[in-house]
């Protein structure tokens, strides 16, 4: 991976001034972009045009043109919903660089003939696919299309090394994940905590056991539900999709009314987990945008649903974007682009990499490219605060890290969830897991041994 300070020694003086002024790297965040209207169909598949007014790339016949593919509506506030405000963002920043347009609610099995469809229609110089499941497509139609850059967002590199025009990029989560356990194992009552996964690809899988490793280290920490060793996790059934609020929401009433669950965690791209919650009393979290400013900010933040997610909303995981998408994009636009891989975690794409002490943390605030929602220090207790903010801080410069052994687990069928194995040690001791073991099917294909699966 190119170093972004040689990457900006590298850029001509007038676009380095640009992304420097623009705050490349220092997680910016907001709206930005310009008026979106239909221009054509796919299927059920809307193309939307956004035009930033400005100069042209020099040199490049004309500003950079990139088609973003969302696998769910832009208006879900939650995956596709942060990949559409980064776009904007980036768009913006890069004023008169680049256009931009957006595939919104692509079908996985879609994404083919949708794609394929943009690029024969209109010329596009970069896609950028934002969906794990659209790695099929990405793979066929890079061969297809051997002068677009493709940037595949969530998909293991190793499936494009033989694709020279293929980007990978990510923005990872589960140390967040283990600092939401933290929180959820502190607040605890019933000494059970659920989670609602969408799939049970590696991502998922590694974002739930960080979660049940870190509500375990929060009721350790508080000197409850016997130090932890009575905490149970309870996981839902996969939901087989990305976006489906009506079966998050029943998946979420089941935990809370047959499984007394009262702290629950997810993967799904809507609010609906995090409602169900509030309706209930029972804590949730963010999930990729700021859901907590969704509710409590604008014409709806006086509304029954939103004072109660304000007291139930413990924290979450966020992702911004917006500086990876500026940094990809003006590596294009300058001719910079190459075979690259993005896995940003904690500290990344920020202006100071290295641990603060706790005092000065800046766990719970806007930064880089994920980072934690805003810490309810009203439902949270003191020390727990104290150590998700040590333990963010730490995590900056890798000196704690969820997955370092022993740690132990039992195989699962990924498709249902169900237990296929004994209990037994899955990260030896003195063992830190990397990005290779995370991301491997073969590897991350397992549950934390508290975890209790509810597949059947």
């Amino acid at each position: 991976m190119t170093d972004r300070r040689e990457f900006l020694k590298a850029l001509g003086a007038g676009v380095a001034g640009l992304i420097i002024g623009a705050g490349l790297g220092y997680g910016l965040r907001g709206g930005g972009g310009g008026q979106a209207g239909t221009l054509t169909e796919t299927r059920t598949v809307t193309v939307t045009r956004t035009a930033a007014a400005g100069a042209q790339a020099g040199g490049a016949g004309g500003r950079l043109r990139a088609l973003w593919v969302y696998v769910g509506p832009i208006g879900d506030y939650g995956w596709t919903h942060a990949h559409d405000v980064g776009r904007r963002n980036a768009e913006r920043i890069l004023h008169g660089l680049v256009e931009t347009k957006y595939l919104e609610k692509v079908a996985e099995d879609q994404a083919y003939q949708a794609i394929k469809q943009a690029l024969e229609q209109e010329r596009f110089d970069a896609v950028f696919a934002t969906s794990y499941g659209f790695m099929d497509a990405v793979k066929r139609l890079a061969r297809e299309y051997p002068d677009v850059t493709f940037y595949h967002c969530s998909g293991p590199w190793e499936e494009f090394a033989d694709l020279p025009n293929v980007v990978t990029y990510f923005a990872e989560f589960y140390q967040l994940y283990y600092l939401n356990g933290i929180a959820a194992g502190a607040v605890t009552k019933t000494c059970r905590v659920g989670y609602v996964p969408a799939f049970l690809t590696p991502e998922v899988v590694r974002h739930i056991n960080a979660y049940a490793m870190g509500s375990v280290h929060g009721a350790k920490l508080m000197g409850k539900c016997g130090n932890g060793e009575k905490l149970e996790i309870y996981v839902s059934p996969p939901l087989h999709a990305w976006f489906n609020p009506d079966k998050a929401r029943q998946y979420a009433e089941t935990l809370i009314n047959q499984y007394k669950v009262d702290a629950i965690a997810y993967t799904e791209d809507s609010t609906a987990v995090l409602e169900t919650a509030a309706e209930y009393g029972v804590y949730s979290f963010s999930h990729y945008s700021n859901m907590l400013e969704y509710f409590t900010k604008g014409k709806g933040s006086t509304s029954p649903i939103a004072k109660r997610i304000a007291k139930y909303h413990l924290t979450g995981q966020v992702a911004d974007w917006t500086p990876i998408y500026v940094y990809l994009l003006a590596k294009n636009i300058t001719g910079t682009a190459g075979k690259e891989d993005i896995w940003a975690r904690i500290g990344d794409f920020v202006p100071i990499r290295w641990r603060r002490p706790v005092s000065e943390s800046t766990a719970g605030r806007h930064e880089g490219a994920v980072y934690l929602a805003p810490l309810n220090t009203q439902a949270i207790p003191a020390k727990a605060l104290e150590e998700i903010k040590r333990l963010y801080e730490d995590m900056k410069e890798l000196l704690f890290e969820p997955y370092t052994g022993p740690i132990r687990g039992y195989t699962i069928d990924p498709a249902s969830g169900k237990k296929t194995g004994d209990v037994e040690v899955k990260v030896p001791p003195g063992t830190r897991w990397g990005r290779n073991e995370l991301w491997s099917p073969k590897t991350m294909n397992w549950f934390y041994e508290k975890i209790v699966t509810l597949a059947g």
